[in-house]
């Protein structure tokens, strides 16, 4: 099928330019969960065709401002002035996704499921669905409140207990006096003193888990690189952020930039998922040198524990040595 929109290229485009922004109010209205018909792409005239690609460039600009509402208005406007172009559908869904709306972006990529059964993309828009599907539900599941503490009874205290008095000496005894016994020194029996037990190989198992994140971590982010540098040059964006194609190529459509985009944020993604990891591995890795470096020189008390959060991750070393 058939996706490339035409530019305006005769006076008649351009007065079909000024239909368009007279039309876009009234589109502007219509219902967000429902659709036009579908319908074939010869039953759309040339003057329709430019006039949708005009109002999608408008509707792109306001999704690259964050206007996701604008956005969606006008993405939506152009399915309906050319309802043959279904490749429409999925950039509807990521505007909406965006907006945070994802019941909505769920129902308008079951929409292109079914009117491009066809499509190429048919199996990555399924594990979208899915993945959406699963976000709305850990959204929607409600959270456990803290439990109870119960409030503590207080004990009285017990009576002190007082020793009674000695009993007074007679005049005619004096008190007898007892001499302390000297402390006799504790002196360890021979071959019993205690030596501090090294920790074997758990450091250098640690250094070799840490040294194969960093190599996992380098990995991920060459791929990932590579990934963001091929959507680029497929894309070839111009000053106004808008793909123009390879050079001497024709200008892609809007399934060839939904392809383009998703496969440069899979490469963003993979590209910080690799720097987490080998900083990860690097942390592990020093941490277990230390620890085979300082165990041979003094008794250690050292734990390990794991730290991984949103714009970090890493080792926590805390003991003394």
């Amino acid at each position: 099928m058939k996706t490339t929109m035409r530019s305006l290229r005769n006076p008649f485009a351009a007065l079909g330019f000024l239909g368009v922004v007279v039309s876009v109010p009234v589109f502007a209205q219509q219902s967000g969960s429902e659709y036009p018909p579908a319908c074939d792409e010869s039953k759309v005239s040339r003057a329709d065709h430019e006039r949708a690609h005009t109002v999608f460039l408008s509707g792109k600009q306001f999704l690259e401002e964050s206007n996701y509402d604008k956005a969606i208005s006008y993405f939506k406007d152009a399915y309906s002035i050319d309802c043959s172009v279904h490749a429409m559908l999925p950039i509807i869904a990521t505007a909406y996704e965006r907006k945070g709306d994802k019941a909505e972006a769920i129902h308008t990529l079951g929409e292109y499921l079914k009117r491009a059964p066809a499509a190429p993309d048919h199996e990555v828009i399924e594990h979208r669905i899915r993945n959406l599907r699963d976000q709305l539900a850990r959204e929607q599941t409600p959270s456990a409140g803290p439990a109870a503490t119960p409030t503590p009874v207080p004990v009285p205290a017990p009576p002190p207990i007082v020793a009674p008095p000695p009993p007074a000496p007679s005049a005619s005894e004096a008190p007898p006096t007892m001499a302390a016994p000297a402390p006799t020194p504790l002196t360890p029996a021979p071959g019993l003193e205690s030596e501090p037990s090294g920790p074997g190989a758990a450091p250098w198992v640690l250094v070799g888990v840490g040294g194969a994140a960093v190599v996992a971590g380098v990995v991920m982010l060459a791929i990932g690189s590579g990934d963001v540098s091929s959507a680029v040059n497929a894309c070839n964006p111009d000053a106004n952020h808008h793909c123009q194609g390879p050079p001497g190529g024709p200008v892609p459509g809007p399934s060839q930039v939904a392809a383009d985009t998703s496969k440069q944020n899979n490469g963003y993604t993979l590209e910080n998922a690799g720097a987490v990891v080998g900083a990860v591995g690097l942390a592990a890795a020093a941490v277990g040198t230390i620890w085979a470096l300082t165990s041979g020189h003094s008794a250690t008390g050292a734990s390990l524990t794991p730290v991984l959060t949103p714009g970090f991750g890493g080792i926590s070393v805390s003991g003394h040595f």
